[in-house]
């Protein structure tokens, strides 16, 4: 696997289990700081489900498999997309909430990190 997308699940899972800790333990923080309010419930779900995305990722890490890597940063980019978006129509309904902003370019930005790694990777192997 080459050092970019190394570096990206790196930071991916970090992020993911820092942002799991905060969402599980302090959901009422996590809320305070979203265009969708305080919602203790659904922070905890959010939270679980990175938890629950952590072993794919620490999986693919371990284990080189171009198939399922590619399948993983295929999904990866596809999330990113997503709550990208989601991000930006909330920072657009209630321009207020900067943090939505930040939020839909680190999710954009992480995408097209995720397609160049995939990039460089596919033309290493050809």
């Amino acid at each position: 696997m080459n050092v970019l997308l190394r570096i990206l699940f790196i930071i991916t899972i970090c992020a993911m289990f820092g942002a799991s800790l905060l969402q599980l333990f302090v959901p009422s923080l996590m809320g305070a700081n979203s265009e969708y309010g305080t919602a203790i419930g659904w922070q905890r779900e959010i939270g679980f489900w990175n938890l629950t995305v952590l072993p794919i990722l620490i999986g693919i890490n371990i284990k080189y498999d171009y198939f399922f890597l590619r399948l993983v940063i295929i999904s990866l980019i596809i999330g990113g997309i997503g709550f990208g978006t989601n991000h930006l129509i909330g920072y657009l309904e209630d321009t207020s909430k900067v943090i939505s902003l930040i939020g839909a370019v680190e999710n954009y930005f992480l995408a097209v990190m995720w397609m160049i790694g995939l990039k460089i990777e596919s033309q290493r192997l050809h």
